[in-house]
């Protein structure tokens, strides 16, 4: 070979060399501001720079709009500014690239279905996390999001299936935590007048939550407003094995249904039970104190009374029934000094 061909060989390869390094540099310095601009935008929300971090974001995608990330930062950021329309516009096109990888596209449907809820598209986000459940690992993530969505819109059978298919994915075996759905179901059905059908949820919400005293105080109603007044009264007698801290929610209707049934001697075994269970109950011990003033017995009333004030001096209707009782036996001394406790212990010392 000549040497003006080594010469031809040697220009072409330095080019070729040359170009190649100009290729790599110029590469290298387009990729630099992009990576530069999502750091500073990372370090900025960590540091709680919010503004920063949007304008760094917003460079960012600028500059390399396959940062599907720094996309997603961005519309976050713009829902904290209340900017739900643009947010949606942001996430509904990152939801039409058909690049996208199976990981961002999760996350991409998740930010939509959020923007979806904030711009009251309802159906839209419920449609998009009815979509991410089956999802190999979104069932628990998905069906805790279509929770809140049902709660939000007041659809609580929905809630009621949501909600177990999240335990099931959670594998959490305590379904407590639905007792709440079939309550309102039977609160719901209480409204329509279906009152059978509100005692069956009443009933498995109860099964669900045994300590669930609203379930107690609704079952009750519900028989109430069937007419049922036995069982009205003999389910809000439960409350003593269900819930005998909250018991006070059921006195006023036990009450009214025991008189009209002629059983109302059996409230001073209820409030005796409740206290079996609850000594400072106070409302059980002022209910007490009442019945043995209607039956004659003013010492013990008085006693019942100044036991529950000395607990808690600002019970109101302890308070109340102390000073009727001394009103009717003009012990006015005794009065003044009650009511001069309980205000000392309303009114600080320095005052």
């Amino acid at each position: 070979m000549t040497i003006f061909w080594w010469v031809v060989i040697f220009v072409v390869v330095a080019a070729a060399a040359a170009g190649a390094y100009y290729y790599m540099r110029t590469s290298k310095k387009e990729k630099i501001l992009p990576d530069e601009s999502y750091i500073r935008a990372l370090c900025a929300l960590l540091d709680g720079n919010n503004t920063l971090a949007f304008l760094k974001l917003k460079e960012t995608v600028t500059q390399d709009s396959n940062n599907i990330d720094a996309y997603l930062r961005l519309a976050s950021l713009l829902r904290q500014r209340s900017m739900h329309v643009k947010s949606l516009q942001l996430s509904a096109d990152l939801n039409l690239r058909q690049t996208l990888s199976d990981a961002d596209k999760v996350r991409v449907m998740y930010s939509l279905a959020e923007d979806y809820e904030l711009n009251g598209k309802f159906e839209a986000a419920e449609d998009l996390l009815k979509q991410l459940v089956p999802i190999s690992g979104q069932k628990a993530s998905a069906s805790k999001r279509l929770v809140e969505l049902y709660e939000r819109l007041e659809r609580w059978k929905d809630a009621l299936k949501a909600g177990s298919d999240y335990l099931d994915a959670s594998k959490n075996r305590d379904k407590s935590s639905l007792s709440k759905y079939r309550l309102r179901m039977g609160q719901a059905l209480m409204s329509s007048g279906e009152f059978h059908k509100a005692r069956v949820e009443f009933k498995e919400a109860l099964k669900l939550e045994p300590t669930c005293a609203d379930a107690v105080v609704s079952l009750g109603d519900a028989c109430e407003k069937e007419g049922q007044l036995e069982d009205a009264a003999k389910a809000w007698r439960r409350i003593v094995d269900v819930n005998p801290q909250k018991a006070d929610m059921v006195f006023a209707r036990l009450q009214k249904i025991l008189f009209e049934l002629g059983q109302f001697g059996e409230m001073e075994d209820l409030y005796n039970q409740v206290l079996e269970r609850d000594k400072e109950n106070f409302a059980a011990l002022t209910g007490l104190a009442t019945l043995l003033e209607k039956k004659g017995d003013k010492t013990q009333a008085e006693s019942t009374y100044l036991q529950i004030l000395d607990a808690k001096p600002d019970y109101r209707p302890a308070l109340v029934g102390l000073l009727r009782l001394y009103h009717e036996q003009n012990k006015f001394n005794e009065a003044a000094q009650v009511i001069d406790r309980t205000v000392e212990t309303l009114t600080p010392v320095d005052q």
